[in-house]
């Protein structure tokens, strides 16, 4: 069987993609899916090898592993003339130019706006970036040896605005977004759409990690905090990946959470990421989860593996915050029966004094 150049280039790309998720059975799989031979497929695994896309892991159950590219820099920002856009064509540029238009879009906005961070606010006078990438995916990792983001934000809070605040806190706050420490300069838009732009982005500090991502799951977030310990050194690290085959559109992101008359004026909260006992309970916690929360006309909290949640967090956000503030349009979503059933109840119960 003869295969348009496409095709066999998307069949190579799908058998890349399950060797990353280490299928065992990615051979069979391939075969059945494509009524193709054994002989075929490993003639791709063939291809592959000599190509230096992939390699024979023992590690892994599939028996093959992607190949990653590495690449380190280092730069003394203590001069205060260093230009992120320049650091950008230097090292990023010349290596995604084959990448998909989506991708090659992303990455000047993402990493010059991280880089600006490091270089700007840090507080640091050096600036190490490592760049990893395998046929599917780029990574980008930029770290400062400044004070890192959460103290900074922590010392910005209380001496503006006297207000102390925790590192669960902040992580929140830079969830909601429009939150940043030089006024003057950014408009808090920064951290926030970039998050959303990539894969996967994180930023490890004091011990501690602000993630987003798709399909996050426990794992990943586990490896993530074992690394800021590694990176204790450093004040602030920043971990970026992309597809290099990514379709997202920044104009769909920008859109997700913006209008035409308020610009950024939408938010999503992800729920769990604020619960440090399970699943949401006191008002307390619920009036964290609503502080700056007018800010936005429209507010999605995502309640993706919350199990259930207290009446008292539910009145506090749903009752209370909203008739005090009913210009904002709070949307609960990925909801189970028993969170649906206390939304429900706090909204249609009377309450009298």
């Amino acid at each position: 069987m003869s295969f348009t150049k496409e095709k066999r280039n998307a069949l190579k790309r799908q058998l890349l993609e399950m060797i990353n998720n280490d299928d065992s059975d990615f051979v069979k799989k391939l075969m059945l899916e494509h009524d193709i031979t054994i002989t075929s497929v490993r003639r791709y695994i063939a291809d592959l090898l000599s190509n230096n896309v992939i390699k024979t892991s023992r590690e892994k159950e599939c028996g093959y592993d992607l190949v990653w590219e590495e690449m380190e820099y280092t730069y003394d920002i203590s001069s205060g003339t260093l230009e992120e856009h320049e650091i950008f064509a230097e090292i990023l540029a010349p290596l995604i130019k084959d990448y998909s238009d989506c991708a090659k879009l992303i990455w000047p906005y993402v990493f010059v706006e991280i880089m600006n961070n490091a270089i700007e606010h840090s507080g640091g006078n050096k600036v190490i970036c490592k760049i990893r990438r395998s046929y599917l995916f780029t990574d980008v990792i930029i770290a400062d040896n400044g004070l890192g983001i959460f103290q900074r934000i922590k010392d910005y809070v209380k001496n503006n605005k006297n207000i102390e605040i925790s590192t669960r806190d902040i992580i929140l706050e830079l969830h909601k977004g429009k939150l940043t420490i030089a006024e003057f300069f950014h408009s808090g838009e920064g951290i926030f759409f970039v998050s959303k732009m990539l894969d996967y982005f994180a930023i490890c500090s004091d011990n501690q990690v602000f993630f987003h991502g798709e399909n996050e799951d426990n794992a990943l977030k586990s490896y993530l905090e074992s690394y800021a310990d590694q990176i204790s050194g450093y004040g602030t690290t920043v971990w970026m990946e992309l597809s290099n085959f990514s379709e997202r559109q920044m104009q769909d992101v920008f859109d997700q959470f913006s209008t035409d008359d308020d610009g950024f004026a939408k938010t999503s909260i992800p729920i769990k990421d604020i619960c440090s006992g399970g699943y949401p309970v006191a008002r307390s916690l619920a009036r964290r989860l609503t502080f700056r929360m007018e800010e936005f006309n429209e507010i999605t909290l995502d309640f993706t593996d919350v199990p259930m949640i207290g009446q008292g967090f539910a009145h506090e956000v749903f009752v209370v915050f909203k008739n005090k503030y009913p210009h904002v349009n709070i949307i609960p979503i990925n909801t189970n029966n028993d969170v649906n059933k206390m939304i429900n109840h706090v909204i249609n119960t009377k309450y009298t004094i």
